[in-house]
């Protein structure tokens, strides 16, 4: 049987699927968007009464009603005081099996899954590496090519790690050569960028990723190694880095020096474990430092995904019963066993370890909040995906968004790291990431305004994707099948 990105054969067992495509209007029809309030996410304000002609799926014509003529024949939608956004992207994704259960696939798992990002406004996604990296790559040309419905993928390919890899599929590598190796391979297969998720590495071996990488123009993010300083980190001219943790910063010969005693406790009963270099973290955080070190960061414009809501999922302190959530049904069993803590390789924090968690994860919001306000540039992404429980793909997003206000930035904010913000780290903020014409028409229509709460991301009236129209209704028969998909599985 033949796997697709939103669910199986479309011809075979997606009959409804071929009719929901054959409704759309082509993308050399018009469609006019009429007196909808225009949702500007640089100036953080809103242009009302705006007509917006969209064609050959771009955004043709924008303005007042009275300036812009609609072509007659256009298809129109009415804006009726609704509220315009550009398309979002989730720029940190997982497509991959259960980390409990490395010897099985699950594509059939994580294939409907593609249906959910749609409904919640999400244009694109970017794909951060796993075991089904074949497949991913698969489901992206098929997008591509519009054979599916689902969002944009880029896709790091296969993570870089080391030898043996801490997670299924990843690619290990021992030293510089066979991490130049690894970038080739990867570029040859097709990746998007390159991931790396080394837990300790010589320094030489991560500036041969990206020495290698850079050659073949492809950009590197990833996740700090535990034994370089965030300094030494940042020199190895890596583009950015996933997870706002990694802003804390210390003297750098102060965490050199922990770092050679943890090396010499490695493998013995007092190794240096989890919760006790999260406390020695606490106490050498050095905010003076850290403005040294932000600055630099925006100046070379090194790009940080925070990943904020996933902090609080993983530790499960919330007390709620996700059995009993709504959008369970979304889902397949094995995809909801990766998430459960009684079956999954995440369980919940306990202890001193928790403490020093919920302190931490204030600490990094914090830090996330004074370093973007220095400069450095971030983009929105979830860490959605198995095995990260509960962080469930499309509707982590609007968790995130949510994450990033609370934190103490705006709404506004959020919507750039969603935008924007995404669209200068592609490289293509000249053709898309806002409302504007001659760029993609990649959009969200809204019932209420984002800019006075953030919340209002979530009341999706219809989104347009390269210029396609998916009406609600559309966008609840995505979410329809991603439940039948589910169902059957559970009648397996």
């Amino acid at each position: 049987m033949k796997w697709y990105g939103t669910c199986y054969d479309a011809v075979m067992l997606r009959p409804g699927l071929l009719t929901l495509l054959l409704a759309f209007p082509a993308l050399s029809q018009t469609t006019a968007i009429t007196n909808v309030n225009v949702v500007d996410v640089v100036r953080g304000d809103v242009r009302a009464g705006q007509t917006v002609l969209v064609s050959n799926g771009k955004i043709e014509a924008i303005g007042a009603a009275a300036s812009v003529a609609i072509p007659s024949g256009a298809k129109r939608i009415a804006g009726d005081g609704r509220f315009l956004i550009p398309g979002l992207w989730d720029m940190h994704v997982h497509l991959r099996s259960d980390q409990a259960r490395p010897n099985i696939r699950m594509p059939e798992d994580n294939a409907p899954m593609l249906d959910l990002f749609l409904p919640n406004g999400i244009v694109g996604i970017r794909e951060m590496g796993g075991d089904l990296s074949d497949e991913v790559l698969s489901w992206r040309e098929e997008i591509r090519k519009g054979i599916l419905t689902g969002p944009k993928i880029l896709t790091a390919g296969r993570k870089l790690d080391n030898e043996p890899p801490a997670w299924a599929g990843s690619l290990g590598v021992k030293n510089a050569q066979e991490a130049r190796e690894g970038v080739r391979q990867m570029k040859q297969v097709g990746a998007d960028f390159i991931k790396v998720y080394f837990r300790r590495t010589p320094p030489e071996v991560l500036r041969a990723v990206v020495d290698e990488a850079h050659k073949n123009n492809l950009k590197v993010t990833g996740h700090k190694p535990s034994n370089m300083s965030i300094q030494e980190f940042f020199e190895t001219g890596i583009d950015g880095m996933e997870h706002s943790q990694y802003l804390a910063t210390t003297d750098r010969d102060e965490y050199d020096k922990m770092t050679r005693e943890a090396a010499k406790r490695e493998g013995t009963a007092w190794a240096m474990d989890g919760t006790e270099s999260a406390a020695r973290l606490l106490a050498m955080q050095d905010d003076a430092e850290g403005a040294k070190v932000w600055k630099l960061m925006a100046d070379r414009k090194f790009w940080v995904t925070p990943t904020l809501a996933v902090a609080a999922n993983v530790m499960q302190t919330s007390g709620k019963d996700f059995d009993q959530d709504e959008r369970k049904r979304y889902f397949t069993p094995g995809m909801w066993a990766t998430w459960d803590s009684k079956s999954s390789f995440r369980r919940p924090i306990q202890g001193r370890a928790l403490t020093l968690r919920e302190v931490s994860n204030k600490r990094w919001d914090a830090l996330m909040v004074a370093a973007y306000k220095m400069g450095v540039p971030m983009i929105l992404g979830t860490d959605c995906g198995a095995n990260n429980n509960y962080t469930m793909p499309g509707f982590s997003i609007h968790e995130e968004m949510q994450a990033i206000v609370k934190a103490g930035l705006t709404p506004a904010d959020a919507l750039r790291m969603a935008t924007i913000n995404p669209a200068k780290w592609r490289g293509d903020a000249e053709t898309t990431g806002t409302i504007e014409k001659g760029k993609v028409a990649d959009l969200v229509l809204l019932r209420s305004n984002p800019l006075e709460n953030i919340r209002h991301t979530q009341e999706i009236d219809a989104v347009l994707q390269n210029g396609k129209v998916y009406a609600r209704q559309d966008l609840d028969n995505m979410l329809k099948r991603a439940e039948e998909s589910s169902a059957r599985h559970r009648a397996k």
